[in-house]
């Protein structure tokens, strides 16, 4: 079954690179804590819960970028979940400066839905988040 969550967790980013916001609430559960509180973005490190909450956190990030790409660099089975390496370089909105972003994210899946997901700058601090323990470790 893990294998198969690391190609849920990567279809959704895929879905996100091509602008499709919508289709991956398929896949994600109607109450998912998504926490973004050790992200490095003062104005919006906070948790969001449920679809609601992802509508809200994507808004504002959405509504701050001209342009969005992201390459997901690694993604590694944790059972239950599935722990992700991102770059990401954004271009501002009216400013064009560009800004890149690395990032670890932890999706946890249950049912085959995401029922949680955990953002942070280093891989210490996402497992850290998610309650798991780094076999590299």
């Amino acid at each position: 079954m893990s294998r198969e969550n690391v190609e849920l967790v990567l279809s959704l980013y895929d879905a996100i690179q091509r602008g499709d916001y919508e289709s991956p609430f398929e896949a994600i559960d109607d109450e998912i804590v998504w926490d973004m509180s050790r992200f490095a973005l003062p104005d919006m490190a906070r948790v969001y819960r449920g679809h609601q909450g992802i509508r809200e956190f994507w808004a504002g990030w959405l509504s701050a970028w001209e342009s969005i790409e992201f390459t997901t660099l690694k993604a590694e089975d944790f059972g239950d979940h599935v722990l992700v390496e991102v770059e990401q370089r954004n271009r501002g909105r009216g400013s064009g400066v560009p800004v890149d972003f690395h990032y670890f994210q932890v999706v946890s899946i249950r049912n085959g839905k995401a029922t949680a997901s955990y953002a942070a700058a280093t891989r210490a601090d996402v497992l850290e988040a998610a309650g798991l323990t780094d076999p590299l470790a």
